[in-house]
């Protein structure tokens, strides 16, 4: 199985893409078309990517052994993450947030929700590389869809593909329901050979008193083709070369807003 690296350096579209083409296409034009460098790291990324790097290092540990870890695995994982992002040189965006006792509070909120009963975990940062189409004609592109699982486990034989996301409060139905990446993953497991696998949303909420949610999610044929239509259209615009921006209150938070113009016009 190719690493996500390898599959990465084939013509490819991955979700974050598409994610960031709906946000704003000028921030995409900067991001992808022109590589042109950030000019901080935002916090909820910095945040969102070490979290993420201590849950996979618990099931990673949980896959190994069929047992919970200490803490204290989780929270290596986190701080290591944390500095290597300090050591990049690149300034993370300051929101007067402590990141570091943010993350320490969700992961220990995650760890005491999680400890008594671990899962079959059966992998845990799975890339996959799969071949897409338009629905409308069934030509199938050039690009193909790369991503990786955040976590399989099984429940009574069924695969069960995971997605970690911090969030600042509990997804809406409506935000879970047209959530692009949980429709990516319905479609991969399908195409390699996973079955009907079943999807869950594991949430870790940022407010005062930090929270874990868990939410079973389910995908018809419906939302894959919306996907596939989706993904189409937006490589259509890029092809296109259709990069307007989109000027919202998310701009701040945008690591190119200086060259976008969006800082000044903010202030």
């Amino acid at each position: 199985m190719p690493t996500l690296e390898e599959l990465r350096e084939e013509l490819h579209v991955s979700v974050s893409q598409v994610r960031c083409y709906l946000r704003c296409p000028r921030q995409y034009h900067y991001r992808y078309v022109l590589g042109v460098e950030s000019e901080f790291a935002p916090a909820s990324l910095v945040l969102g990517s070490a979290v993420h790097e201590g849950l996979a290092a618990h099931y990673r540990s949980v896959m190994q052994t069929s047992e919970s870890p200490e803490m204290d695995v989780c929270m290596a994982a986190f701080h290591a993450t944390m500095v290597s992002f300090r050591r990049k040189g690149l300034s993370i965006q300051d929101t007067g947030v402590d990141l570091e006792a943010q993350g320490t509070a969700l992961l220990r909120v995650f760890y005491e929700s999680v400890y008594q009963e671990p899962p079959v975990v059966v992998g845990v940062e799975v890339p996959f590389g799969i071949e897409i189409h338009d629905p409308a004609t069934g030509e199938v592109l050039e690009e193909r869809l790369v991503g990786a699982f955040d976590l399989v486990t099984e429940e009574q034989g069924r695969k069960i593909i995971g997605e970690h996301k911090t969030a600042a409060k509990k997804w809406s139905d409506a935000e879970v329901r047209f959530d692009p990446q949980l429709s990516a993953y319905k479609l991969a497991a399908k195409k390699l050979g996973m079955g009907d696998a079943g999807l869950r949303l594991q949430q870790l909420i940022k407010t005062k008193v930090p929270k874990v949610a868990m939410v079973d999610v389910e995908r018809g044929d419906r939302d894959i083709q919306d996907f596939l239509a989706i993904v189409v259209g937006v490589l259509r615009a890029v092809d296109a070369g259709c990069f307007y921006p989109v000027r919202t209150c998310k701009c701040s938070g945008c690591p190119f807003q200086r060259r976008c113009g969006s800082k000044q016009m903010a202030g």
